[in-house]
């Protein structure tokens, strides 16, 4: 789906919904992973990549009902996240250094 696709509305704000919207239903088509948390702990597994958001999403579900069925108190999380293809290093080396004021905080998107 492009921008043009997307219902109009007036103003930045819109434009800028209608950009996000768009991403957001571009990125259902691409490879996905499941990642697995645990109440209490810093760190993530990773299982994928699956062919789509709905397909980790389905075993996303499964794992969640396997680990339940299993005595799991519902500490073990798991959602999806897309996976983007990755930079080539001379791309990166190639990039200007970025800048965050100290006040900002993490882009948590």
């Amino acid at each position: 789906m492009n921008e043009s696709q997307v219902p109009h509305g007036a103003g930045d704000m819109e434009r800028i919904a209608r950009i996000m919207y768009s991403m957001e239903i571009d990125e259902i088509d691409m490879p996905h992973v499941v990642v697995t948390n645990i109440s209490g702990c810093a760190l993530a597994t990773y299982s994928g990549p699956y062919a789509s958001g709905l397909a980790a999403l389905a075993v996303a579900e499964a794992e969640r009902r396997a680990d339940l069925a299993a005595g799991g108190s519902g500490d073990v999380r798991f959602s999806v996240a897309p996976l983007y293809p990755g930079l080539d290093l001379q791309d990166l080396q190639e990039l200007p250094a970025a800048h965050a004021e100290p006040e900002s905080g993490p882009d948590c998107g």
